[in-house]
């Protein structure tokens, strides 16, 4: 059976670095059923190891992060086999967002559909200049679903609507104005680019990234006054950890 999903964990003084490739190269880095199912396993059973502090997802190679959902399967769907084949894309994207520490997409190349989907839904978007941003389904007669839910928020309402309606594809450049992407470089930097983004993580407290992922969460998904008291609890519950006084009496009795 062919293996789709690469993993390493790199042990830190300050808590694991996980790394995930999906590694569907020759079409791509392209999600299939295969695919997804390895994705969802390797992703359950990272996120059971609490002591990852940050998790970064890439695509294999050099030409693409993800490019999309496998078309051949995509063309044989009915309605029934549609909703479940959707669904676990959006699960792909669910795992992610929810996972107990930050996430980082290291885009090398094509993020398109899906990929860019999974990408929204990771805390921080490293890209290569060369990579490109997508989102083509309508162009084979499917809407852009599920995460791409996403991309008004992040992209604001016109360009998503025009993204998702033309399927035109945006530079590595654009998609860093926009905001999708939050470090654009070269392409022969993304390693290094992805590394400052992995250790300015890794210098904050571990319980306290968990939590404010979490309120990052809450935050988009509640209105205004509830996510303030949302942060008011948030606050509070960090202290039933002694992580903030450790790291507070560290930074107050520093060498000066």
């Amino acid at each position: 059976m062919a293996n789709f999903i690469l993993t390493e964990i790199e042990e830190r003084a300050h808590g694991k670095v996980a790394r995930l490739a999906i590694d569907n190269q020759r079409k791509l880095n392209t999600l299939n059923t295969a695919v997804i199912k390895e994705f969802a396993e390797t992703m359950d059973r990272l996120d059971e190891d609490k002591d990852i502090a940050v998790l970064v997802i890439t695509g294999a190679g050099n030409k693409s992060f993800i490019g999309g959902a496998d078309i051949n399967l995509m063309a044989g769907l009915d309605p029934e086999s549609a909703r479940e084949f959707i669904t676990s894309i959006h699960m792909t994207c669910h795992k992610a967002r929810f996972f107990h520490a930050p996430v980082i997409a290291r885009v090398n190349g094509f993020c398109l559909g899906a990929g860019m989907e999974l990408a929204a839904a990771c805390d921080i978007v490293v890209a290569g200049k060369s990579a490109s941003f997508a989102m083509p389904e309508v162009r084979v007669g499917i809407p852009s679903v599920v995460e791409a839910a996403l991309l008004p928020k992040i992209l604001g309402l016109n360009l998503a609507r025009d993204l998702v309606m033309t399927g035109r594809s945006i530079n590595a450049e654009e998609a860093y104005t926009a905001g999708l992407v939050q470090r654009l470089c070269e392409d022969e930097a993304l390693d290094a680019a992805t590394e400052t983004a992995i250790e300015e993580i890794l210098e904050g407290g571990r319980n306290a990234m968990a939590i404010q992922k979490q309120l990052c969460n809450d935050w988009e998904n509640n209105a205004l006054e509830d996510g303030i008291q949302m942060g008011i609890d948030a606050f509070a519950r960090a202290y039933e950890s002694d992580e903030p006084g450790r790291m507070m009496g560290a930074f107050i009795n520093r060498p000066r």
